[in-house]
């Protein structure tokens, strides 16, 4: 069997619970205009999301168009004014907002019609008017025009859309009760209906800019703490939002807007392409404290007791507490690891351990994520492990064998015969 097609059975393998767990799942998807500028980046977005609509998931995606918007205004000769960092949008430039929108809706609806062909079953894809719009107003004196706010949605006539097996589409276009025309900011019209309908998951393309320095996950404590940490002011506009957000959708998925493709990886696999904000998992991952000895001795002695991790005094876990790091939740460890720096850029990875109760809830695989990027923020270049009993869990998560003598000469002159450990390591890009 040829490498390639081993690749193609662990993905696949990998992909299966993922592509169970998503089904029947509502998903929301924004892009922005710059992932549909391009015909081969709008073919591909439409042929994985008609991948992701014959897997079961239902779908509504909330479509931008601000650089074609751009071009077409420079053609006119019209430029496009800001005030408070919102565009004003004129009644002299709404024909040419109409014209462009129109233009890129038409080439999405055009990819996903040659979609077709490689899927099973014929994508069908309905817009409406299920967005109520209303003026955003005059503020400082400034008449925003056209530009518009959401007032009402519609979620009940797009769940129908949902539930006929139709994918909905949203444009940056609403319309106002007195049949006005206005122009929305579509991301926040995503986040927005995302809420309304109580989607299972908002789906965001965004510049690498925006995701700049976030981890591959984040909980709402954690996001919260980054909102406190000084960031572009674009950042901090899209993670407010998302902050707001996360109160009605339990995940909000932000992906990279130069790779179409991002949102398959996101999905279906282990580590996803972007990064990961939760509410459904009420806990935190933090740097440990000396207060939390007791809690980490509490959680670890069984598992000493059983021969599965080394045992450790409460004297020693006191003077090592700072290389631990603990999953708290209702004030309560329930899981914890431990990262141990070693010459040439060697960290060791130690004292995985989560609580039986909360096991089967990927809760090691965020553990070790989070020891991961605390040794790659320490200039770490491979991370290894000993274990008796977990290899194949570890393999699983990129960890390879190999002999102890490629260990730290430091650490192989502690290694214990006795316990016959398995070493593994990963080098950490």
């Amino acid at each position: 069997m040829q490498q390639s097609e081993l690749d193609f059975i662990n993905s696949l393998r990998q992909s299966s619970r993922y592509i169970e767990e998503h089904r029947g799942k509502t998903c929301v998807i924004y892009l922005p205009g710059e992932l549909l500028l391009k015909e081969a980046s709008r073919k591909q977005l439409a042929q994985d999301v008609g991948l992701l609509h014959n897997l079961g998931l239902k779908l509504v995606l909330v479509m931008g168009a601000t650089p074609q918007i751009d071009a077409a205004l420079k053609l006119y000769g019209e430029e496009w004014q800001t005030h408070q960092q919102f565009r004003i949008t004129t009644t002299e430039m709404l024909p040419v907002f109409q014209q462009a929108i129109g233009t890129v809706k038409t080439q999405l609806e055009a990819s996903f019609s040659q979609a077709n062909c490689m899927q099973p079953t014929p994508i069908t894809i309905t817009s409406g008017n299920w967005v109520i719009a209303q003026p955003k107003g005059v503020i400082e004196g400034i008449d925003y025009q056209h530009t518009g706010k959401l007032r009402k949605i519609n979620h009940q006539a797009i769940a129908a859309n949902l539930d006929a097996g139709q994918i909905a589409l949203l444009t940056p276009l609403a319309y106002s009760l007195t049949g006005e025309v206005f122009n929305l900011n579509t991301l926040e019209q995503a986040c927005e209906v995302a809420s309304a309908i109580k989607a299972d998951k908002l789906m965001v393309f965004t510049t690498p800019a925006e995701m700049q320095q976030l981890p591959k996950q984040l909980s709402i404590p954690e996001l919260d703490g980054v909102l406190l940490t000084p960031s572009t002011a674009d950042q901090q506009r899209l993670l407010t939002q998302i902050r707001k957000t996360s109160q009605n959708v339990k995940r909000v998925h932000l992906m990279d807007k130069q790779d179409p493709s991002a949102i398959l990886i996101e999905l279906f696999t282990r580590d996803g392409s972007g990064t990961l904000i939760f509410s459904d998992r009420y806990h935190q991952v933090r740097d440990a404290q000396i207060e939390d000895v007791g809690g980490i001795l509490d959680l670890i002695s069984p598992l000493e007791q059983q021969g599965v991790l080394v045992k450790r005094s409460r004297e020693l876990l006191e003077l090592e507490i700072g290389n631990f790091i603990v999953l708290e939740r209702d004030q309560h460890i329930i899981g914890c690891a431990a990262l141990y720096q070693h010459e040439n850029d060697f960290g060791e990875l130690a004292c995985l351990a989560v609580h039986p109760q909360y096991q089967g809830q990927e809760l090691g695989s965020e553990l070790l994520a989070a020891v991961e990027n605390k040794a790659k923020a320490l200039s770490l270049k491979t991370l290894f492990l000993l274990t008796t009993h977990t290899q194949h869990w570890f393999i699983e998560h990129g960890f390879q064998a190999d002999e102890k003598e490629k260990l730290p000469e430091k650490r192989q002159s502690l290694y214990n015969f006795q316990r016959n450990s398995k070493v593994l390591f990963k080098p950490l890009y």
